[in-house]
């Protein structure tokens, strides 16, 4: 692989995103130029990426498994928040534009991708993920960057994970696969006359999702005879360097990780909730940082520390009186830090536990977390994205070792 291709795709990929996003362009320009310099860069590459493309019908199912393991969470997923039209397909004037601009524009972020993996030989997982970093912000708007929400590194992170997914399949496939893949998997996600209607936390935790499916369909390919032709083995690291404690500190932490996952969910189905403190109002009880685990129960009582459903918001406060009235008990709460009672009156349908656990600062990691991300609901996904990254990098450092 010369130096040269990889410039001459690098500065084609730049041209366009630059295209895209300087708002020099408008009308039909905005399309049409991109797609212009998107195909002429292919065409120069034609005949050198015919001579590596090889192996294609003898892979076809594999082909197919990572296009369906790319796409059908999305439009399982689909059941559940509904489907909706997609705006880029209302004409077809409209739909052929969008789809030679889409397919062109990823088709030349492949080819750059493609070209850099091939040059760099006995690639690690610093590579494979280096290598899909730069490729992540080729496919970021540049306004995204200068404006930066908190919630854009999730977004980040769900992009960065699909990058590493055909980082690694730019590494063990042909040119030809990579495009197919990618380009039938842009198709149904952003092309398709009809789509799931998701919110953007719900799209994030599924695109991380696929990833996974994927990489771990890749996993099952590198490792069943039947599917895989013949590759060297490349470690990552130094296996005489995995000492017996490394590899069983790793085991036991798996063990715990798999415990708190089942311990939490049946928890969830118990009735339990786990809430994190992030204001003083009942210190020296609960401070901030506290995890409070609470319970369901219809038997509340004066003195009670509960959980309650505020606008929106989840308050813990202490129960200081209980009144009946028609409808039923009407609940006065207040902060221990506090010295005046609660202006509001509670019923039992605000009410979601009452707490029967404090871990002391178990939950300041979600604290800073809050601060930085501004609301409870971003933290918690934030969280989640975080822990399906990991299982995404450790997933892909167990697949190099196949390329």
């Amino acid at each position: 692989m010369k130096v040269s291709y990889i410039l001459l795709s690098f500065i084609s990929l730049f041209m366009v995103y630059y295209i895209k996003n300087s708002g020099l362009l408008y009308g039909f320009a905005y399309y049409i130029i991109p797609i212009f310099v998107s195909l002429s860069t292919l065409i120069f590459f034609n005949k050198y990426l015919r001579k590596k493309s090889y192996h294609f019908l003898s892979e076809k199912y594999e082909i197919i498994s990572l296009v369906l393991a790319g796409i059908i969470p999305s439009f399982i997923m689909g059941f559940v928040t509904g489907f909706g039209l997609n705006i880029l397909t209302i004409t077809v004037t409209q739909f052929i534009t969008n789809a030679l601009y889409f397919l062109s524009f990823y088709a030349l972020i492949e080819l750059l991708r493609y070209n850099i993996t091939n040059y760099v030989r006995n690639s690690n997982l610093y590579h494979i993920i280096l290598i899909a970093l730069l490729m992540t912000f080729f496919e970021i708007p540049l306004s995204k960057f200068i404006e930066f929400h908190p919630p854009f590194i999730l977004e980040f992170i769900s992009l960065l994970s699909v990058s590493i997914v055909y980082t690694i399949i730019a590494s063990r496939y042909s040119f030809l696969h990579l495009l197919i893949i990618r380009l039938s998997t842009v198709f149904m996600l952003k092309l398709f006359p009809i789509l799931p209607d998701m919110q953007w936390y719900i799209s994030i935790q599924i695109t991380l999702l696929s990833s996974i499916i994927q990489l771990t369909v890749l996993y099952l390919i590198f490792n069943f005879p039947g599917m895989s032709r013949t590759f060297t083995r490349i470690s990552i690291f130094n296996k005489t360097l995995r000492t017996k404690r490394s590899k069983t500190l790793k085991k036991l932490g798996k063990i715990l990780m798999i415990v708190m996952i089942l311990l939490i969910s049946f928890s969830l189905l118990l009735g339990y909730r786990f809430l994190v403190i992030s204001s003083g109002s009942m210190v020296p009880t609960i401070k901030i940082g506290d995890l409070v685990v609470v319970r369901e129960s219809d038997n509340i009582q004066e003195g009670d520390i509960v959980a309650f459903v505020l606008k929106d918001n989840i308050v813990i406060h202490r129960v200081i009186k209980i009144d009946n009235d028609v409808s039923g008990n009407v609940y006065y709460t207040k902060g221990d830090a506090l010295s005046r009672i609660d202006p509001w009156r509670l019923s039992k349908k605000n009410i979601l536990g009452k707490a029967v656990f404090i871990v002391t600062y178990a939950g300041f990691p979600l604290v800073y977390m809050m601060r930085f991300f501004g609301d409870y609901i971003t933290s918690v996904i934030a969280t989640i994205t975080f822990i399906l990254a990991l299982n995404i990098v450790y997933i892909a450092k167990e697949l190099v070792q196949y390329i």
